[in-house]
């Protein structure tokens, strides 16, 4: 059997754990998702996608028992902070409940009056536009009002439960190849 013949065998059971422990499989990125309604409160996110260039929209789902959740839609705006390697520890404090998730990292406050988290390589200023039922997940998804963007980071990685890091950066194609240029957004 050639490499290319390989194919993934059938999960043997569909339960909760075969489901996770076979999606773990897809790399993410992680992000902190947050807002201030008075009190600052946010989650540590995998399930971030961009979704529209015209109109500027993102997407995330979050669990529908969520505790920060019903104070980020109340609010009806928030951020998207994608994570640097070097964030891990910010990310394993967002990963948990707890009331001091924002003493870690330096934080301070976007034009829509959301936690914008420095060093992070990419902070998004969003809107709510959409809320939808996805099971036992909410699917969110953010009018895009502003952003930041730091091209020399290198991002926060989690595969199978763990984080893990780029060993090279991608590099973004020249601006004469169209076809090359980013064609999932």
């Amino acid at each position: 059997m050639t490499h290319a013949d390989a194919r993934p065998a059938p999960l043997e059971t569909m339960d909760e754990m075969s489901i996770r422990k076979a999606l773990s499989e897809f790399v993410t990125g992680v992000t902190i998702v947050a807002t201030d309604d008075g009190e600052q409160v946010g989650f540590a996110c995998q399930s971030f996608s961009s979704l529209s260039l015209d109109p500027p929209l993102v997407l995330f789902t979050v669990m529908k028992t969520s505790r920060s959740w019903p104070r980020i839609e109340a609010t009806g705006r928030f951020s998207v902070n994608v994570l640097t390697e070097e964030q891990g520890d910010i990310s394993a404090a967002f990963g948990r409940r707890g009331p001091d998730k924002f003493e870690h990292g330096r934080w301070s406050t976007s034009p829509l009056g959301n936690p914008l988290l420095h060093g992070c390589a990419v902070w998004i200023d969003c809107t709510v536009d959409a809320v939808h039922d996805g099971g036992d997940h909410h699917i969110v998804i953010g009018r895009i009002a502003g952003m930041g963007h730091r091209a020399d980071s290198r991002p926060l990685l989690y595969h199978r439960g763990s984080y893990a890091k780029v060993v090279s950066a991608g590099r973004d194609a020249p601006a004469d190849e169209g076809w090359r240029q980013r064609p999932s957004v």
